[in-house]
């Protein structure tokens, strides 16, 4: 069973990541430690306050999983932001299915290896979390302990159902309660959007209830926090259209004492600035086995020796040439985020002008640091799920939705303040809620590029299709109307007999 959300009567044994109890109390670690991985019966495991905490640690494992694979395409690429280098599908099969996520090509299909295992490991995620949700009430350990547990828990199947209902539609929505029909049928039949939209609501508005405040006393780097969850309803309320309760979910980020934009835009790229004043939410990752990334070879660092160099270009993924010419003059995101000098393995100038995508300028963002990464394969940078430019531009769009055009350019500017700009009405004049509309969705790309979420950001806004066929050459031919949503992968119908055929997206 692919979704894994069953609950077997004759065994209740679960994957989780124990670790010993005096870690979680460490604030000085760069992330959680979520290694090593044993099997232990959720009712041994969240038995007390140690176990809670052992427990809720391995709810992150499947968000890093989702990042640290090449599964962290999805979201950058297939858009105006973000492209997969021509050469690329001459690699064979997988890298065709890959690149298919891009080109929306024919192979992006039921079975495409990217579609498929994002589902699933979006699933194992929940069912980590479902367990938890489950066993903690009961657990010996003051209530306190128990709302902080139910709060991570709750906000990780948040966060991953929130990328089911975006990319796939109503998905089957399993919870922490029994069920018989998912027992018998080896799943649960689909629920409709709203439905898991609800939970995902219900979901988050515990959790930022309940989760500690993020540099709080106990508080653990790396865990998921107060607010995050604000930040995290606050997107979810935006993709819904519910303009005023998104507002009121991200306004309290926007004085907040304990976070803040971080003076610098470059700054926020160095490694040693990770998990900093601005971060709210990012996936921690080590120089540890099995827990390091490769976005970095992806990008195209993977050539160099010498880490001080910029890196050596031409490999999977690079920017469009919308996003890099996007930029006005003087913004010192461009420089901070793209490179377009490129060196050899020996650290000699290399001009790959001639050479069709790989003279393109490449992101840096996540270039690997000389003395920490062991390379561009096995990177330990963390990746930004959440960070406060993104609150303040998802509340300047709510803002101007709801009229406030006025509020909302304030925000905007306060972004285009830190990139060095002029505010906006200066350089460009009075913006009417259109014009701001269109700008705002420029700058969320100008300032959040490749970190995820630019296709969501076009779907939200109903620009995806027209953004693909402007701005992505290689997507223009072949996106239609039934790309605004991926197909239910082929493993969950041959394993879910809730679902049939006439269950899956249109046009699939």
């Amino acid at each position: 069973m692919l979704t894994a959300y069953k609950y077997s009567k004759k065994s209740k044994v679960v994957s989780i990541c124990i670790i010993m109890a005096g870690l979680f109390l460490s604030g000085c670690s760069k992330q959680l430690n979520i290694t090593p991985e044993v099997f232990v019966s959720p009712e041994a495991l969240y038995k007390d306050e140690a176990g809670i905490k052992a427990g809720v640690v391995g709810l992150y494992r499947q968000l890093l999983d989702l990042k640290r694979s090449d599964y962290v395409i999805v979201g950058m690429v297939g858009t105006d932001e973000a492209k997969t280098t021509l050469f690329v599908p001459t690699w064979g099969t997988y890298w065709q299915n890959f690149c298919a996520v891009n080109t929306y090509s024919q192979l992006m299909t039921s079975q495409n290896d990217v579609i498929q295992w994002f589902w699933v490991i979006c699933y194992r995620g929940i069912n980590n979390a479902n367990t938890a949700i489950r066993y903690i009430p009961g657990a010996a350990a003051p209530d306190a302990v128990k709302n902080q547990g139910l709060g991570e828990a709750k906000f990780m199947r948040g966060l991953f159902y929130f990328y089911l209902v975006q990319l796939y539609g109503g998905v089957p929505l399993p919870t922490e309660e029994k069920s018989e029909v998912s027992d018998q049928k080896g799943g649960l039949p689909r629920s409709t959007p709203e439905q898991v939209y609800e939970l995902i609501e219900k979901d988050l508005e515990f959790a930022a209830a309940n989760l500690k405040s993020k540099g709080g006393n106990g508080t653990q780097v790396g865990a998921a926090t107060k607010e995050a969850a604000m930040a995290l309803l606050g997107k979810v309320y935006l993709t819904e259209k519910k303009y005023d309760k998104a507002k009121a979910a991200l306004e309290p980020l926007l004085a907040a004492s304990n976070v803040k934009l971080m003076d610098n835009y470059a700054d926020l790229y160095v490694e040693t600035n990770e998990n900093n004043i601005e971060s709210l939410f990012e996936v921690q990752f080590s120089n540890e086995n099995n827990n390091t990334s490769n976005l970095a070879n992806n990008l195209g660092s993977w050539q160099v020796n010498d880490l001080a160099l910029p890196g050596g270009g031409g490999h999977v993924i690079i920017p469009t040439d919308y996003y890099f010419n996007s930029f006005e003059a003087g913004d010192k995101r461009k420089a901070a985020s793209f490179r377009w000098e490129f060196f050899d393995k020996d650290g000699n100038p290399v001009d790959y002008s001639w050479w069709s995508d790989v003279g393109k300028p490449h992101m840096k963002k996540f270039d690997i640091t000389k003395g920490i990464s062991v390379s561009g394969s096995y990177s330990s940078r963390n990746l930004y799920y959440l960070r406060l430019a993104d609150a303040i531009l998802m509340y300047a769009e709510a803002e101007n939705e709801l009229g406030g055009t006025a509020v909302a350019l304030q925000q905007l500017n306060r972004i285009r303040t830190r990139a060095g700009l002029d505010n906006y009405e200066i350089v460009h004049g009075a913006p009417s809620q259109d014009q701001l509309r269109k700008e705002i969705m420029v700058e969320r790309m100008r300032e959040l590029g490749f970190e995820g979420w630019r296709w969501f950001d076009l779907k939200r806004t109903g620009t995806l299709l027209q953004a693909v066929k402007d701005y992505n050459p290689d997507g223009a031919p072949n996106i239609q109307e039934k790309h605004l949503l991926y197909p239910i992968p082929t493993w969950e119908f041959d394993n879910n007999q809730s679902l049939s055929r006439a269950d899956q997206n249109a046009g699939y």
